[in-house]
């Protein structure tokens, strides 16, 4: 009997560790971050050149879908949430601003 309660009991402790965990507006923000990133570093295959090239429309539109997120939010976010966005789009538009030059002087 004892050893029909100790499994019982682990296993309800397992089902606690698997329990479902709501998505966070950060991640969000980071997933739409994370592609925008994707297109500036990896970019898409030119049929031309065989090489990957930065896929500069898709980081902008990232970019952009980030801001207007930022704008819709405004006045609702918690002070980590405000900074993480505030920091995420001044990192992509660093890089992006990056990338653009890069690309205007492979041409």
């Amino acid at each position: 009997m004892n050893e029909e309660i100790k499994n019982e009991e682990q296993k309800n402790s397992t089902e606690k560790k698997k329990e479902y965990k709501p998505p966070r507006f950060l991640e969000l923000v980071l997933s739409v971050a994370a592609g925008a990133l994707q297109a500036l570093e990896l970019g898409v295959p030119d049929k031309e050149d065989k090489k990957e090239k930065p896929n500069l429309e898709l980081a902008r539109y990232s970019i952009d879908m980030l801001e207007l997120l930022k704008l819709k939010t405004n006045g609702n976010l918690e002070e980590e949430e405000e900074r993480f966005m505030q920091e995420m789009l001044h990192q992509l538009r660093l890089r992006y601003v990056e990338v653009t030059k890069q690309s205007k002087e492979a041409k």
